[in-house]
């Protein structure tokens, strides 16, 4: 199990941040998916034997907001 926190700019209310963790917990490999609203932060949990990082980090900036990787072990 691997983990990636990330900093998203733009997220403005707590239902986006909910339809974020939907999403990302539909996605093959992606474990758990916890969204922070007023700290722009995103920690998704996934099983690299499914999915990799590279594809884990595509996977929420396609969901539309600027992010940028703060750790990932």
């Amino acid at each position: 199990m691997r983990e990636m926190k990330l900093q998203a700019e733009g997220i403005v209310c707590s239902g986006c941040a909910e339809d974020m963790e939907r999403l990302l917990g539909e996605e093959d490999g992606i474990v758990d998916a916890a969204v922070d609203y007023s700290k722009g932060t995103v920690h998704v949990k996934y099983d690299e034997s499914l999915i990799d990082g590279k594809k884990v980090f595509e996977r929420v900036r396609r969901l539309g907001f600027p992010v940028k990787i703060v750790s990932h072990v």
